[in-house]
């Protein structure tokens, strides 16, 4: 990871995600609405339309990435950032909490992918540099922001309420500005018709390494991501103080960083196994929580994070290896958007099931649905290349097309002869 280091491009992308990924507002948002005076209905309801918005735009937000250019995207979702959480501050009614909460899901959706594209294509401005590394470091970077961030969310709340969600906007502001230093990425073609996005969208569907990528990116996040609505309940049962469950969230997230860095050592050979035991990481720590509950905080949970880590991370590098360039940020949305609309079922049934049984039980009929998912990724592991072979160019994809009807036609001239 020296060599990513080394690059000026990649150190400044690292620090600006580290200001976006901070998540001073996860152990407070729900405490800072009911503290307002908002029944938990309605806070409930709020948080059942950001998920509503996040799915419905993942997709069209990830043409529009597509269509305006990464270095625009990433500017956007910093800006975005610091209107969203600026906006949170000043909620008093419920037409300012709504409208705030349905802006924080169109961000959400617009950051799918758009750290990831940006990255990959300046990994790829620099020949010598190693796309796993690179993603890796910033991986791990964002985890350990995330780990900080979780760590002071609780004392900042204590100074102000509102001081999260306003530290999550300045660190936006900041992330503005530097992004503004990062590079222009020299777009190959830009996509101004509506003809030449859906041949993109068709050559992008007919290719078997996409829809893998997709396919087992949507089934590892909607595996790995709904369980995490039973971190809480988990932690009530064990009756553990909120300060003990902010080091929970703390073990998780550090388990997560080193996820990440172990990503970053994973080549091409490697992506099967590595993909395969983040799948098997998830299921176990699923039964082994539901077994032995008082393990979960400290042993199972982070263990659970390492291998959704490594995961992730694998299979951003390998989706952004073999989408077209001219619809990579579309592909993330796909994915995001897949995995998403299970997770908008899956949270509220664990969560249910944890509240009228209890969180084991909860852990356990996950760890069952896991069987079902883990069997649907296998086939498509099994068929990821052991070698990396980028998705061709539009210029490339023109001259297999010239050269596929010069074979048609010379063929077609020997049969008449």
């Amino acid at each position: 990871m020296r060599a990513a280091l080394r690059s000026r491009a990649i150190r400044t992308f690292a620090i600006t995600q580290f200001l976006l990924e901070v998540q001073f507002w996860f152990p407070v948002w729900l405490i800072y609405l009911l503290d307002l005076g908002f029944p938990l209905t309605t806070a409930v309801l709020a948080d059942g339309v950001f998920r509503i918005v996040s799915v419905v735009c993942e997709f069209p937000l990830g043409v529009v990435a597509d269509l305006i250019g990464r270095r625009r995207t990433y500017l956007a979702l910093a800006g975005g950032t610091v209107l969203t959480f600026a906006a949170i501050t000043q909620i008093r009614s419920g037409t300012v909490l709504f409208g705030a909460w349905v802006l924080w899901g169109v961000l959400w959706a617009l950051a799918s992918g758009a750290a990831s594209t940006y990255l990959y294509e300046l990994c790829a401005a620099e020949p010598d540099l190693s796309p796993a590394k690179a993603f890796g470091l910033v991986r791990a970077v964002g985890n350990v922001s995330v780990l900080l961030s979780l760590l002071a969310a609780g004392y900042l709340y204590e100074v102000d309420p509102r001081l999260p969600f306003a530290v999550t906007a300045a660190m936006g502001g900041v992330a503005f500005l530097l992004a503004l230093t990062l590079p222009e990425i020299r777009e190959s073609r830009v996509v101004s018709t509506f003809s030449s996005v859906v041949a993109d969208i068709r050559w992008a569907a007919a290719d078997a390494r996409v829809r893998r990528a997709v396919w087992l990116g949507a089934l590892l996040l909607f595996f790995g991501w709904s369980p995490r609505i039973l971190f809480q309940p988990l932690a009530l049962e064990l009756d553990l103080t909120p300060r003990v469950t902010g080091w929970m969230y703390a073990a998780f997230a550090a388990a997560s960083v080193l996820g990440g860095l172990v990503a970053g050592y994973v080549d091409a050979r490697r992506r099967r196994v590595a993909v395969t035991t983040a799948f098997v990481l998830v299921f176990a720590t699923l039964v082994a929580t539901s077994q032995a509950q008082w393990l979960g905080p400290f042993l199972f949970l982070p263990v659970m994070g390492l291998g959704y880590a490594l995961g992730t991370t694998v299979l951003e590098v390998f989706t952004n290896e073999v989408a077209p360039r001219a619809v990579r940020a579309m592909v993330f949305g796909l994915t995001a958007c897949l995995g998403g609309a299970g997770i908008a079922v899956a949270r509220p049934a664990l969560g249910v099931l944890a509240d009228n049984r209890s969180t084991p039980f909860a852990f356990g009929v996950w760890a069952g649905v896991g069987l079902v998912l883990v069997g649907l990724a296998v086939p498509a592991i099994r068929r990821m290349p052991r070698t990396h072979r980028p998705a061709p160019t539009q210029r490339n994809r023109q001259l297999a097309a010239e050269l596929g009807m010069r074979v048609n036609a010379s063929t077609d001239q020997r049969r008449e002869n």
